[in-house]
């Protein structure tokens, strides 16, 4: 570890990656739309590439709600 900052040895897990990325797309789309957050979420699960790994752990859409309602 040189100046706080660790350097990681093994690549990043690409299930937690897609789950990010796609959790993200979730929240613009809840920030700069009317539409109901369990309708985006719908839509945004439907339409995924997400392997089924990283699906396994996606968050429900009740989580997902709760996450988002603040916005």
């Amino acid at each position: 570890m040189a100046g706080g900052i660790a350097n990681h040895g093994h690549p990043p897990n690409p299930e937690s990656i897609q789950v990010k990325q796609t959790r993200e797309k979730m929240k613009q789309r809840v920030i700069t739309e009317l539409t109901p957050i369990g309708k985006i979420y719908d839509e945004e699960m439907i339409k995924t590439d997400m392997i089924s790994a990283a699906i396994a752990i996606f968050p429900a859409v009740h989580e997902m709600c709760k996450l988002f309602h603040k916005y």
